[in-house]
């Protein structure tokens, strides 16, 4: 090393790794595909990393997110500040065909390099008389406009013509989003294509969400229907956000909820938007972060809620305004099944342990009231399916019955000391299984669960006593 004197700094590569977690959700919305060759539409792709976002959607750091929502998950799952996590799963609805129109400019060419500052499908490109990888090049840069690169000095001249189709992310509708299926062919498309995740990438569906389309009435319903008996059996929740441009203040806010029916057991519903390195992103984006970060320290087990965690935003927002909400405000929010943040602590947090479905006075199922106790059961069913598929069509004698409760009763007593539930109990119960079930290779268990209650509010009373003034005469002598 040289002589030094002075103060200096320098950036190394950084040593963090993306946790893996067991609970992957799964995002519905627009991603940069037109970037990638052989870019896949409709169908469910799993990433794992930073790189394979750039890889298999054309993800780059400075995609705005109101066009590429898909952009926004992958910058908040893998280059949060809190902790990357991973890995994610998304459903690019965004198709050249459909949304983009056919165009031809000329480029001027500058040093060799032509840009066109437009979103180009990569495979659209065409140059008259010019031959890609002999004459030229292409590539993308950081902002994802497009540079054309001649190979050989001068071949493209002072300009070129150039046909390309240009993309229109924001010709994606609700309608997109939704998606079909087509029963003749078997294809889904949309929010419809949760039923391949499954089959294709063999993963149990648990979380969904399509950010920057959830705060349309359709799309929400549609992912509120899409959240049970997926693939006939797994159980989900959504995380959904309310329409920012018209739910301008908390009062708004709550109307809107309400007027919009977002009431749903199975939907985590939040409000407002949050900053992330000056850019508005979706606050539901941020709560499934925050889900995951938390799941990943209790074994995946989802009893502890992600509110009150910390999420990586630098302040909130609301149609283009930025505003604070203080405690007793957003209190005002969760009364009424509405997820928010505040800040607390020198950063931001989740503020809010309830589904859609809560309003305080009124939600009176003890299994209603906090996201965890919904979240944990859910869990429950989909763990004793993915354990158990095994054991179907096989024989049900009296000791596979007492085989298969002992197992789980094991299972939801290793949970109970664990303090992931307070009492689990399975049975075999004759009155639920009656001969004609029992004949047709029907069989039901019955499990009793207590879900773990969380510190909703703490309260410490202080009360003031004169009996701290005999302390003062302690030291004489009678």
């Amino acid at each position: 090393m040289g002589y030094k004197h002075g103060i200096y700094g320098e950036i190394v590569a950084s040593k963090e790794t993306i946790t893996n977690s067991k609970n992957v959700p799964i995002y519905i919305g627009t991603a940069p595909i037109h970037r990638v060759r052989g870019a896949i539409i409709n169908k469910p792709q799993l990433i794992r990393s930073l790189q394979e976002a750039e890889i298999k959607i054309g993800y780059k750091e400075e995609d705005k997110f109101s066009e590429f929502t898909l952009s926004a998950a992958v910058y908040a799952h893998f280059q949060n500040k809190i902790k990357p996590i991973g890995p994610i799963v998304i459903i690019n609805t965004l198709d050249p065909s459909k949304h983009g129109e056919n165009v031809t400019e000329t480029v001027p060419i500058i040093n060799g390099v032509g840009l066109i500052k437009e979103h180009i499908c990569i495979n659209s490109i065409k140059i008259d008389e010019k031959q890609e990888g002999s004459d030229y090049k292409l590539e993308y840069t950081n902002e994802g406009y497009l540079k054309i690169i001649e190979l050989k000095e001068e071949i493209l001249g002072e300009s070129i013509s150039v046909s390309y189709k240009k993309i229109e992310p924001n010709k994606v509708n609700d309608t997109d989003v939704i998606g079909f299926y087509d029963v003749e062919s078997d294809k889904r498309t949309g929010i419809k294509a949760i039923s391949d995740v499954y089959e294709e990438l063999n993963l149990v569906p648990s979380i969904i969400s399509a950010p920057g389309f959830n705060h349309f009435p359709k799309v929400e319903q549609a992912l509120v229907a899409n959240s049970t008996k997926i693939s006939d059996k797994w159980e989900a929740i959504c995380f959904t956000d309310l329409d920012c441009t018209t739910a301008t203040t908390i009062e708004k806010a709550i109307d809107w909820k309400n007027s919009n029916n977002y009431n749903s057991n199975s939907e985590k519903v939040c409000w407002p938007k949050g900053i992330v390195a000056g850019r508005e992103m979706w606050l539901s984006i941020c709560a499934i972060v925050a889900k995951l970060q938390t799941d990943i320290k209790n074994d995946n087990i989802p009893y502890e809620s992600p509110s009150n965690k910390p999420i990586d935003i630098s302040g909130l927002i609301v149609n283009s305004k930025k505003i604070k909400i203080s405690q007793s405000r957003a209190n005002d929010l969760n009364e009424k099944g509405i997820t928010t943040a505040i800040y607390s602590g020198g950063k931001y947090v989740l503020w809010g342990p309830h589904m859609g479905n809560f309003e305080f006075g009124v939600t009176d199922k003890p299994e209603d009231i906090f996201d965890v106790n919904i979240m944990t059961n859910k869990y429950l069913l989909n763990d004793f399916q993915s354990r158990n598929g095994d054991l179907v069509d096989q024989s049900m004698t009296r000791n596979e019955i007492d085989a298969l409760i002992n197992s789980e009763q094991m299972r939801l007593d290793s949970l109970v000391s664990g303090g992931k539930i307070l009492l689990g109990d399975i049975s075999f119960n004759q009155t639920n299984n009656s001969t004609s079930d029992i004949i047709n290779g029907d069989f039901a268990f019955d499990t009793l669960v207590t879900n773990t209650p969380l510190a909703k509010s703490i309260t410490n009373r202080v009360q003031y006593t004169s009996q701290g003034i005999n302390n003062l005469y302690g030291g004489e002598k009678e």
